[in-house]
């Protein structure tokens, strides 16, 4: 161990000969000769300069064969930031580097670091140079690969298809759909997606942006074309095969399409001013937005989609209407034919004004919230019901000096949950819009409405809750979740530091259901269907205003 002194550093018995080996730039002053009556109290306290510079060595290897791996860029950041490739033999050294600890990291393409995996930067590999010092292995996990080949029934190879993987992801505590990669077939018909992590993807290839064959004359049936389908074969998500990659598996998985009939969707928008653009777009049920040409005539509003295939559909039309307001409108459409009459008619988005009210029952408190300008919270809308992505609206400050308010602008029709985040030492007592409780109900906006504005109050006589995890006994790091009983508040969130102590300030007085886990990132806590298995385990506490709590919980494995 070493003890920092106001000009040394002292170094422990048993390292003299560690200081030559791993730090020669390293020289000891004052060494007792060998045989001298002092020479035991200069083993057991030795000094070097701070001055003294010191090696950093270590090896860069394959985490799945335990192969060296050349050519990886390594970066320590000791007083400013350094960096060097890896040899063939997969070593690096950094030389004249201060005593100290500093983070490391390694990169190379075709390979992951094993901190990409990590949740928190506490977690982050670090790096110790000292005459003590030992040499550092650094792991990659080498990539994951689906490929193949796309033909169609008689073998010919597809040229220009659009591939792509989905997969799923907890993001505030809800399963949304991710697009992570895409590729295109050749003109082979081969495709490959690379740098692909480890975790469950579902393939899906098209659909075509254009047709394969379109009919000679308008009064013949609709061209065909390569619509949306997934591994192994399929226009249904639910129905298709998991591709689950592993550290360094390379997975084939080869498609047999054939055309099938597309059709045409024809309509009307209205709402719209003479010269405003317009912008259509057709998704599908998971929201993702499909290339489907439209031809739109903006003079009369008249809209023709010339090849589009069997499936239900979202119509979108958006528009600004010179002001900076937003028009918006969808339509629900399912193709299996023909389409004609579709009729959109788009309206002004709304804007919902914000008001608040804080309560202070201290005295001599910095009351920021009378500040000009200043607002006590920041709220957002959470569209749940998108399919692919969450979609969120942030409040905004509108008006100048004087006369600043907070707003929520261009919000669509649909229903949204609120999330309030009160600014500084303060908690949210109550939430409303009208008649509507928001602390327990969604937010409805209809098309065209002018909702009510969201009041909300909030006080600053707020609660704490502090305490310990363990598991049988022994102390052990992990997360806290902290479940308010008002359903529509997301839980607090709170690591522990490594002996598992934890404290959460600014708490609303209330029943909260608290938890410990050892992996949050896979806790689904906006599903209740998914997180009852969870709040069976917690502890249940209720606090007062301005209480200070104390509890002690036992760490839940998730997924045991």
């Amino acid at each position: 161990m070493f003890h920092r002194t106001p000009a040394h550093l002292i170094l422990t018995t048993g390292l003299l000969a560690a200081v030559f080996s791993i730090a020669p730039n390293f020289s000891p002053h004052g060494f007792a000769a060998e045989g001298s009556q002092n020479t035991a109290s200069f083993e057991t306290q030795q000094f070097f300069s701070r001055d003294d510079k010191f090696t950093l060595r270590g090896t860069v290897v394959n985490s799945l064969t335990g192969e060296p791996i050349r050519g990886a860029l390594v970066q320590v950041y000791f007083n400013g930031q350094s960096s060097m490739l890896t040899g063939p033999d997969g070593k690096f050294q950094f030389e004249g580097l201060p005593a100290g600890q500093s983070s490391i990291t390694v990169r190379k393409p075709g390979f992951f670091s094993e901190d990409d995996f990590q949740s928190g930067g506490s977690r982050q590999r670090m790096a110790t140079t000292g005459p003590n010092s030992s040499p550092v292995l650094l792991k990659l996990l080498p990539e994951g690969v689906v490929y193949g080949r796309i033909a169609d029934e008689d073998g010919e190879p597809i040229e220009g298809l659009p591939v792509s993987l989905l997969s799923q992801s907890l993001q505030n505590g809800r399963k949304t759909w991710e697009r992570r990669h895409g590729a295109v077939t050749d003109e082979d018909g081969d495709f490959r997606i690379a740098e692909l992590p480890p975790g469950n993807y579902y393939l899906s290839a098209g659909p075509s942006a254009n047709p394969v064959t379109f009919p000679a004359r308008l009064s013949q049936p609709g061209a065909k074309g390569i619509p949306l389908v997934y591994y192994p074969v399929g226009s249904d998500l639910a129905a298709a095969a998991p591709i689950f990659i592993t550290p360094g598996k390379k997975f084939e998985a080869d498609f047999t399409v054939s055309p099938q009939p597309f059709y045409r969707v024809s309509g009307t928008v209205a709402g719209y001013a003479p010269g405003q653009s317009v912008n259509l777009q057709l998704r599908n049920s998971l929201g993702i937005t499909l290339p489907y040409g439209h031809r739109l005539d903006s003079a009369s509003g008249t809209f023709r989609i010339p090849a589009v295939p069997a499936d239900a559909y979202t119509l979108q039309a958006d528009a600004q209407d010179g002001n900076g307001h937003t028009l918006t409108a969808t339509v629900p459409l399912t193709v299996g034919a023909d389409v004609s009459g579709v009729h959109v008619v788009m309206l002004p988005t709304a804007v919902i004004p914000i008001e608040s009210h804080v309560i202070s029952s201290r005295t001599g408190t910095d009351r920021f919230w009378e500040q000009e300008g200043v607002f006590p919270a920041t709220i957002q809308l959470i569209a749940h019901n998108s399919g692919f992505f969450e979609l969120r609206y942030g409040s905004q400050q509108v008006g100048g000096r004087g006369s600043a308010s907070l707003v929520l602008q261009n919000i669509p029709p649909g229903t949204y949950g609120v999330e309030i985040n009160p600014n500084g030492p303060l908690y949210l007592q109550s939430a409303t819009s009208g008649m509507t409780n928001l602390l327990e109900s969604e937010l409805s906006v209809a098309p065209g409405s002018s909702p009510q504005p969201i009041e909300i109050t909030l006080r600053d006589d707020a609660a704490s809750l502090s305490g310990n995890v363990s598991v049988n006994n022994q102390p052990l790091s992990g997360v806290i979740f902290a479940f308010s009983e008002h359903a529509s508040i997301p839980p607090r969130i709170q690591p522990t530091d490594p002996s598992g102590t934890f404290q959460i300030g600014f708490l609303a007085p209330g029943t909260y259901q608290v938890l410990a886990v050892d992996h949050p990132d896979r806790v689904e806590y906006g599903n209740p269907e998914a997180l009852r298995k969870y709040l069976s385990k917690a502890r249940e506490i209720t606090l007062s205003p301005e209480q200070s709590a104390k509890i002690d919980l036992e760490l839940v494995r998730v997924g045991d």
